[in-house]
């Protein structure tokens, strides 16, 4: 399993799979044999509760099939999370969606993944989303996101973690219609301030070769009060600049 520090962290992992159907997944036909470029499950478990327990609830980690490299129907796959004490079922939805479980930490030193596509043929896409709304963003959830996010990366996860959990710099915000804006109240008065698209920003949800929606930054070292909330146009979507 690898995983790049970018806004869609890619979690390639290379997996066999299992020799004999057990009770708890008869789909899994293969034994799961542990390979060096698989990312221990320990690692990935370990991201996965430090955020549950420190994250204060702004972080969560979606994953999803890759469809772009993977072609075997969604429908045929069966994962699981394997560990000398049980399975653990992953469900996969329509879309290629998936979630991981978090394990106890002793447990999860035996764990792996189990799957019954070929070694080395399935992909698996992570992403670090925010969980806030749009129309509820303020300034001040910004300076909490980039807090939490620098003490998590710098403070609470030892350093063979730090790299898949990037460095947070901003909140972006992308709109197909860049009309976002600002409000708050001072002295009685409604304040407005609107914001302009941030040059070189690129949408990333944008395929390869489309100009994507404009997109503008906030790092939360604005001089502007906590108060003041984000009026995003419809459609806005929320996400991390690494």
């Amino acid at each position: 399993m690898t995983i790049k520090p970018a806004l869609l962290i890619a979690l390639l992992l290379p997996l066999s799979a299992a020799a004999q159907p057990t009770a708890v997944l008869p789909p899994v036909q293969t034994e799961l044999k542990r390979d060096d470029s698989v990312l221990p499950y320990a690692r990935v478990n370990s991201l996965l509760a430090q955020l549950r327990q420190h994250g204060e609830g702004l972080f969560r980690l979606d994953f999803k099939i890759d469809a772009a490299k993977f072609k075997t129907a969604l429908d045929e796959v069966r994962m699981t999370v394997r560990s000398d004490e049980a399975d653990y079922p992953i469900k996969i939805d329509a879309g290629g969606g998936l979630e991981l479980p978090i394990l106890p930490e002793a447990e999860a030193k035996t764990a792996d993944i189990a799957t019954n596509v070929a070694k080395g043929k399935l992909a698996v896409r992570g992403t670090i989303e925010l969980t806030t709304p749009p129309e509820q963003l303020t300034m001040a959830r910004v300076r909490q996101i980039v807090r939490v996010a620098r003490t998590l990366r710098e403070e609470l996860l030892p350093w063979y973690l730090r790299w898949l959990f990037p460095r947070i710099e901003a909140v972006r915000i992308c709109s197909a219609t860049p009309s976002w804006e600002l409000e708050w109240r001072e002295d009685g008065q409604l304040l407005g301030l609107p914001l302009a698209p941030a040059a070189g920003e690129r949408d990333p949800e944008a395929r390869k070769g489309e100009k994507g929606r404009p997109c503008t930054l906030l790092t939360g070292q604005e001089n502007w009060p906590d108060a003041a909330r984000l009026l995003p146009p419809p459609g806005s979507r929320l996400s991390v600049k690494f």
